[in-house]
């Protein structure tokens, strides 16, 4: 996904199969995604598959997953592996928002069984439900397949920069979770945000080649 033009200085996706989707002109798309630019990604998004790795661009557009999710028609597993719970309060009724989205993927999508938090900061409480909401290490259920989201302020900022402030989560303790995923549910689709637009730093684009090695390696979206 293509808002800011980052993926272009990079070059970890170079040697897999690829589309690039251009939404550069799409205004009202910024952090918060108005009703006109999402009726524009949904239409751009259509013809391109749930089950593979989609790459969103900076945390701004995170609200991506639910474009991505709301065409799963079957019971699933979402988990957000975050810094940041989203689950904020909408402040406009007709508006998406990265800081809102997994709120209104709950309220809105009657497959969501379960979602899953990873590596959220202490300082942004969760209302932690049982049978809904699961916050690491409380695990979710088995029998569920699970739509991976990732955003990279997960990570502890000595290993990447992202363009919001930051968990204390290393590479290889992010890669231990998703292989656990990955073992324990069939996989409908990943995504992964969290580019830096204004930093000159090779390290997203090596992180992000890390993780697309870690998840496309595996055989993972066999549904």
């Amino acid at each position: 996904m293509d808002f800011t033009r980052v993926y272009r200085n990079q070059s970890f996706y170079l040697d897999y199969d690829h589309v690039l989707i251009d939404c550069t002109d799409i205004t009202g798309s910024d952090c918060y995604c108005d009703p006109e630019a999402a009726g524009i990604i949904q239409e751009r998004i259509a013809d391109h598959p749930v089950k593979t790795v989609h790459f969103l661009d900076s945390g701004n557009h995170h609200y991506m997953t639910k474009f991505w999710t709301d065409r799963i028609s079957r019971d699933f597993l979402l988990v957000v592996a975050d810094h940041h719970p989203d689950m904020q309060p909408a402040l406009f009724e007709d508006m998406l928002s990265c800081g809102g989205w997994v709120r209104t993927v709950l309220e809105s999508n009657p497959w969501v069984r379960q979602v899953w938090f990873i590596g959220v900061s202490d300082q942004y409480p969760i209302p932690r439900n049982n049978d809904t909401i699961i916050v690491y290490p409380d695990r979710p259920r088995a029998d569920l397949p699970a739509y991976l989201s990732i955003d990279k302020d997960i990570l502890d900022p000595r290993t990447v920069t992202t363009n919001w402030d930051q968990g204390t989560m290393s590479y290889r303790q992010l890669h231990a979770v998703i292989r656990e995923i990955m073992h324990r549910h069939p996989v409908l689709g990943v995504d992964i945000c969290g580019e830096c637009t204004t930093c000159i730093d090779s390290r997203s684009d090596l992180i992000n080649g890390r993780l697309l090695s870690c998840i496309a390696g595996k055989n993972i979206f066999r549904l």
